[in-house]
């Protein structure tokens, strides 16, 4: 797939533009109707079969409490707690899937299955699943949770710098420091988007309106309760296991939980950040093989980590049982061969490091200064 991205030296300024109308945008649901002419009914149906994908998982992790604790060899302890960390991000992807509706219909059921995952994991279930389900309703416009950062949000005072520059870009202080930083990514990630989205208010007009929006999502019904429902109970487990299992031992305590946790969220914001950082907004049309990137990884990482590469896809059936998705690419290959947006994830990560994370219009890329300007990933005309 040729991808076109080139940099130039320009000067930026004024609002975001809006999307160039010489590239036409289709809607998902316009590919939908195209792509379930070549797909069968039973594959849009929930697939139990992750169900065994979460058994081997959470049977894994919870071995590796008990290596760590009860062997306790440090070699050993340091290597289980790797594996953990591989086995909880694979475990993050399950509850991802599960909250789609494409594994279990029964929502309180899916919900005891995404909350076991979130004592581990130390996030909020529910607040994670209505903000991901806002992100799915706004993809690629000015109030999607989960776009980077627009012009007008460019960092200002000290602290914004000194944070925007541990994310990972062409302007970050090292890459490796962002690297680490990105493994307390879900972490920030919902800290930020609870305290803004909950009882915070933003400076910049265009963020605060996308926080506006998740505000919105809590603002009738029980959700506020349930969601401190779900941050109690996570900090109850997760001192249960300190004191408890880890017996008030830090280092035992960081071998089975934070450590773990660290490498799961890096995982998952390599993820993250190669699903729609390196693409265009699109505004109100929500084309998903424009604003969002699919990767190409091996056979093993994608059946590990439940086909979280085939993003594109999942946007057009998230649904869909993630097992599925292969079937789609085959498809997009076949019917949009120069529009579908797929490269391989070490590419995207270092196209990570070589891009700015600021976008200053809809396909453009800037430097924090505003003086450069890079091309998003766009298709080939």
């Amino acid at each position: 797939m040729a991808i076109k991205l080139n940099s130039e030296l320009v000067n930026v300024a004024g609002e975001i533009e809006s999307f160039p109308s010489e590239v036409k945008l289709i809607s998902k649901n316009e590919y939908r109707v195209v792509l379930k002419k070549y797909l069968p009914d039973e594959i849009f149906s929930p697939d139990l079969r992750h169900v065994f994908l979460y058994a081997t998982a959470m049977s894994i992790y919870l071995f590796g409490i008990y290596t760590i604790v009860k062997i306790n060899v440090l070699p050993l302890s340091i290597l289980s707690s790797v594996i953990m960390g591989i086995t909880l991000a694979s475990l993050t992807f399950f509850l991802h899937d599960l909250f789609h509706g494409s594994i279990i219909k029964s929502k309180p059921i899916a919900y005891v299955f995404g909350l076991s995952i979130g004592i581990f994991n130390l996030f909020a279930p529910l607040f994670w699943q209505r903000v991901h389900n806002l992100h799915h309703a706004r993809t690629g416009n000015i109030d999607d949770p989960d776009r980077s950062y627009i012009r007008t949000e460019s960092p200002k005072n000290l602290i914004e710098k000194i944070v925007y520059k541990l994310r990972i870009s062409d302007e970050t202080f090292h890459p490796l420091l962002s690297l680490i930083f990105m493994s307390t990514g879900f972490f920030w990630y919902f800290f930020n988007a609870m305290f803004y989205g909950l009882i915070g208010k933003k400076t910049s007009i265009e963020e605060d309106k996308k926080y506006q929006r998740i505000q919105e999502l809590f603002k009738t019904g029980n959700g506020k309760f349930v969601v401190l429902f779900e941050l109690i109970t996570i900090l109850s487990f997760q001192t249960f296991l300190f004191l408890k299992v880890s017996n008030g031992n830090l280092l035992t305590y960081f071998l089975i939980s934070i450590i773990p946790v660290a490498i799961s969220h890096s995982i998952s914001m390599s993820y993250i950040h190669t699903n729609h950082f390196l693409s265009p907004l699109t505004g109100e049309i929500d084309d998903p093989l424009l604003n969002s990137l699919s990767l190409k990884n091996s056979k093993f990482v994608d059946t590990i980590y439940s086909n979280f590469s085939h993003h594109v896809e999942h946007h057009l059936f998230p649904a869909m049982s993630s097992l599925e998705y292969p079937k789609v690419r085959k498809l997009l290959l076949e019917l949009y061969p120069s529009r579908f947006q797929l490269i391989p994830m070490i590419d995207a990560m270092k196209l990570l490091f070589k891009t700015p994370r600021i976008y200053g219009d809809y396909t453009h890329l800037i430097s924090s200064d505003g003086n450069e300007k890079i091309s998003c990933l766009m298709p080939v005309k």
